[in-house]
Parts: C-alpha cells; sequence; structure tokens
C-alpha cells in the first residue's frame, strides 16, 4: 500500500489519524520494521499511549510483525519509559511504542528502539518502505505481560515512599508519560532546565558529564562547570539526546521541555525518577525555590520557546545570518547566535509544522527589545 512519506521524522513516526496514519499503515510498518531489524527471530516489546487510536494502531503493528515472523510481547497501555525500560529487561531485540508524545490528540505515531536503547528515527524506517522484496515466513507469536510492577520497583528502591505525601509538587505528564511538567508556588509552570538543573544537581559529582539541549540557560553551563562537571551541548530531541550521552557517557541529559534522561535508565527518560530526585532535594533543603533555585538563575533571563509559523525557513535563517553576523554563529540545530550580552536560536520544529525560537539576555528590558527586533526581521523577512 501507498504510505504518506511525509510522516516519517528525523526522530520517529508521526502523523494525523486517520488521514496520515492508520491500522492499514501501522501494519504496513509493522511488517517493514520487522525487515528493517533483520534477523530471523525477533522479539519485539510493543507499547501504545491513552489516545482513542493507540489501540487500533497497535493492532495493526502487531498484525504486520507477526505475519513477518516476529514475537510479539504486547505490554499493553504505558508510557514511553515503562516501553524503553522492558525492552531492557527483557533483553528483547527491539521495542515500538505507539504514541505521538505531546502532539495535539489528533495526531499518533511510532517511536521505535533496538534492543541495546538505541533509538531508530523514522527515516531510517522509510528507506525500507519500497523494498518489496517479500519471501514467505513463519509467522511469530503472540503474547501479553504486565511491566507496570518492575518498573516502579526501579524507580523506587531505596526511597522512602512517605516523602510522596509529605512534599506534594504540582505537576503533569504529556500522553505517554516521558516528559515532567512542574508548577511553581505561583502555579506558573517552571522551566525545564531548571527543573533539570535541580536533579542534575541530585546526582551529578565532579568530572560527571551531563548533557543539555541548545536551547537551555548559560546559567545552566555556567554553574555545573564551576562544580567540575562536564556540559555536552546537544541538538534538540530524544533521539539527539540518547545519542551524546551514550557516545559521551553522560549520567544525566535533559530538554528545557521537560525531558530528562537517566544513565541508570538506560539514557531514556524517566519523569519519575526526575520528581523523586526533586522530592529528595526539597526534604533535604526546605529552603529550595522550584521557581528559582539558585542565585545564578536571576544573572540571565529568558524568553521560554516562542512558536512561530513561517514560511521558506532557509531563507529566513540565510537572512538572520546576514543580519547578525557580528555575533558568533553555529548551524549545530538551526541557527544560534551568540552577542556577549544575548544570544538566540531559531530551528524548525521536527514534530510541527512550526518553527521554533528562544532568547536569552542579561536584562528583562534587552529580552523585550530583541524579542520584538527579532520578530520584526523575520516578519519582513517574507
Amino acid at each position: 500500500m501507498k504510505v504518506n512519506p511525509n510522516i516519517f521524522k528525523e526522530y520517529d513516526i508521526r502523523g494525523i489519524y486517520p488521514k496520515e496514519i492508520n491500522k492499514k499503515v501501522a501494519r504496513e510498518i509493522g511488517a517493514v520494521f520487522v525487515r528493517f531489524l533483520g534477523k530471523k527471530k525477533q522479539n519485539i516489546i510493543v507499547g501504545r499511549d491513552l489516545r482513542s487510536s493507540a489501540p487500533k494502531l497497535a493492532k495493526g503493528f502487531i498484525e504486520g510483525a507477526i505475519e513477518r515472523g516476529a514475537n510479539i510481547i504486547d505490554i499493553g497501555a504505558v508510557t514511553s519509559p515503562m516501553l524503553y525500560y522492558a525492552v531492557s529487561l527483557l533483553r528483547a531485540d527491539a521495542g515500538a511504542m505507539i504514541t505521538a508524545s505531546h502532539n495535539p490528540k489528533q495526531y499518533n505515531g511510532i517511536k521505535m528502539l533496538r534492543g541495546n536503547g538505541e533509538m531508530i528515527s523514522g527515516s531510517e524506517i522509510k528507506k525500507f518502505i519500497k523494498n518489496k522484496k517479500i519471501g514467505r515466513v513463519k509467522k511469530g507469536t503472540y503474547k501479553k505481560i504486565d511491566i507496570k510492577k518492575n518498573y516502579f520497583d526501579k524507580v523506587y528502591e531505596d526511597f522512602d515512599l512517605r516523602l510522596m505525601k509529605k512534599i506534594k509538587i504540582p505537576h503533569s505528564f504529556d500522553y505517554d508519560r516521558d516528559r515532567l511538567l512542574i508548577r511553581g508556588k505561583n502555579k506558573k509552570e517552571v522551566r525545564g532546565d531548571i527543573i533539570g538543573a535541580i536533579v542534575a544537581d541530585a546526582i551529578a559529582q565532579k568530572k560527571d558529564i551531563i548533557v543539555c539541549d541548545l536551547r537551555c540557560s548559560k546559567a545552566v553551563y555556567e554553574y555545573f562547570r564551576n562544580k567540575g562537571v562536564r556540559v555536552i551541548t546537544s541538538k534538540v530531541g530524544h533521539l539527539n539526546i540518547k545519542q551524546a550521552m551514550r557516545k559521551n557517557k553522560a549520567i544525566f541529559g535533559m530538554e528545557i521541555t521537560g525531558h530528562y534522561y537517566f544513565k541508570k535508565f538506560h539514557y531514556h527518560e524517566s519523569p519519575e525518577f526526575a520528581l523523586r530526585k526533586i522530592i529528595e532535594q526539597l526534604n533535604n533543603n526546605p529552603r529550595l525555590n522550584l521557581s528559582e533555585p539558585y542565585p545564578v538563575f536571576k544573572k540571565f533571563h529568558h524568553s521560554g520557546i516562542i512558536n512561530i509559523r513561517i514560511s521558506n525557513l532557509k531563507s529566513q535563517i540565510s537572512n538572520l545570518k546576514e543580519k547578525y553576523q557580528n555575533g558568533a554563529q553555529n548551524t549545530l540545530d538551526g541557527l544560534t547566535v551568540e552577542f556577549s550580552n544575548w544570544w538566540f536560536n531559531i530551528r524548525p520544529s521536527h514534530t510541527e509544522p512550526i518553527v521554533r525560537m528562544v532568547i536569552e539576555a542579561n536584562s528583562p528590558k534587552l529580552l523585550e527589545q530583541k524579542k520584538k527586533e527579532l520578530m520584526a526581521k523575520i516578519k519582513n523577512a517574507f
């Protein structure tokens, strides 16, 4: 069958249900995934999030994989971190999670990983869609198991659960619960890199390595470098963060969007473990303020993520490169330009049809000035 090529993203597979991704498409991808893995006998763990379309997509994917000879272990409705943990615990050959993470409810998709924990991009799977050389194979098997207890035993080992009742933190998760969002005393969402700094401070020691996405505040980098912790800058996205962590043997990784990664969990997210570490930090230091945990964060003023709908991003970036040619520029992910008292990054989203921008400056006034300036330059670039 014909599959829309646009659903194969840099990080995973995502599309609008049922127009772009449905049970038939999921069935085709399940069969293609088995061919991609290349082994004669494969044990594949399959999980799904709580979207209404997830059961149908999971069923289609499982049917396609079994027909191509894969042995499926269905762990049902779980979080993405549980799926990642199950692949490692059960020593499976691969895993597939039916989810579109934080995307709106009309979306759904598939995150995939190898047995060693390495994530598989949608573009890798796309190459196999056109491969129609399919021989006859013996159908695989199917069974269901529950992984939840094993996962939570790992998260809360050596932890006093009474602290969960003693210290209550307003928080929420996204659809597949791989992202932790926390609100401060003013009920305002606390920026993800600030929360990540609290978590990292609980586990990172001198000479350890942590990974931050390039949108994180320079204050985070400054704080941990002063502590003797090496900070690696990564492109945005779970696939990129995990690759950087594995390559550098980092103990922890963070994204400004609330994704927190741990070597302890095979370089994958565990928002529950992150929440546990925050509770432990608050218990050990009652004066700790979630909104501004350390004085160093008062040094810079960060815009947070600004979403912009623009066309022709390449020409926009080229235009910004020229206009800000006096700044230090890099193109690790989109365009980052740094000056002595402010910096910005603009990059395309790989999960939604928008552009994301962050700005940081030494004062609130300068931040607002540069925000207006950049928005005007982008607008005038059409």
